[in-house]
């Protein structure tokens, strides 16, 4: 792989709660996109030097899971350009994300996957 992707506690900002977000991290050839999970913990529950989030924290196995997920998502992405043939950057390998997801209601989902 010619590009990282990692999920790093973005200690600069911390919240009104005292708590930092989660950032999803993708590099690739010097350049760095970051997009928030969504998730906030207290800095005291990240191993900053390992970079990962410490097993005493609360919903440990929950945002674990959220954190797995994220990263694997940029890396199939990555994998699929690869195999395609495609050029791809940390700017497309994000803007690929979003487009994963789309707002639908449970009734379209439904008719996708049973038509």
């Amino acid at each position: 792989m010619n590009f990282t992707v990692c999920v790093i506690c973005f200690k600069t900002k911390v919240l009104k709660d005292g708590k930092s977000p989660l950032m999803l991290r993708i590099c690739k050839n010097g350049k760095r996109k970051y997009k928030s999970l969504g998730i906030a913990i207290n800095p005291v529950h990240w191993n900053f030097k390992e970079n990962r989030l410490k097993e005493s924290c609360p919903d440990y196995e929950r945002i674990q899971l959220i954190i797995n997920e994220e990263v694997n998502k940029v890396q199939r992405i990555a994998l699929e350009k690869r195999i395609a043939g495609e050029d791809y950057t940390a700017t497309t390998l994000m803007e690929n994300k979003k487009q994963l997801f789309s707002k639908t209601t449970v009734g379209e989902s439904i008719k996708k996957f049973t038509s």
